[in-house]
């Protein structure tokens, strides 16, 4: 397992959502966000938009990597958010109010929605990790974070960000070098540049 078998599960894990309709990676850590083509540039890893509707989304900001070559587990901290339209769902207006038309669904209310999508989700991978104990990934200790959010993009999205770490195993061969490379191989020793007088 690496680390796009972990993207692709993030992805797996999104799919059977109730609620979210799309998993998107933010190599940009968001900046798609502040398109106005958002929909466009945000198409789902694998494929495309399927059923036309772009929110509420998951977006994956890159991963920060800490390998442990002494015990051949990498700790991934991942940041994932959940993101909506504010005070629009697929529906249109959230709770409209009859008199001006205008929603009475606050973002406090978005918060409380995509944190209980966010919730779910950290819950739904750990019983995944517990259901397949032998595929190389790991709960780790650490500390969840969620954080709120609102007025995010050009879309004007609201909703929470969840960061979190999981293992995931280091594989014990070397791909990139053979062992002839590491025995032909020898660290030069001389003074590249002898003190001189300027």
């Amino acid at each position: 397992m690496n680390e796009l078998n972990l993207y692709q599960l993030y992805r797996d894990i999104i799919k059977k959502s109730k609620v979210m309709r799309r998993f998107v990676t933010g190599p940009n850590y968001g900046d798609e966000l502040n398109k106005n083509n958002a929909g466009e540039i945000l198409k789902d890893f694998l494929e495309g938009i399927k059923d036309g509707k772009k929110y509420p989304l998951c977006i994956m900001f890159p991963p920060v990597e800490l390998p442990n070559f002494d015990t051949n587990w990498s700790k991934y901290k991942c940041r994932l958010l959940f993101l909506t339209t504010q005070h629009n769902d697929a529906n249109g207006t959230q709770n409209r109010n009859p008199f001006n038309n205008l929603s009475q669904h606050t973002i406090e209310q978005t918060w409380k929605d995509m944190g209980v999508c966010a919730k779910d989700f950290r819950k739904f991978l750990n019983m995944i990790i517990a259901k397949f104990p032998g595929t190389e990934i790991r709960e780790c200790t650490s500390v969840d974070v969620i954080e709120r959010y609102s007025g995010v993009g050009a879309d004007n999205l609201a909703g929470v960000g969840l960061s979190f770490d999981i293992d995931l195993a280091i594989a014990c061969d070397l791909e990139d070098y053979s062992e002839e490379d590491l025995k032909s191989f020898e660290i030069n020793t001389t003074d590249l540049h002898p003190h001189h007088e300027h």
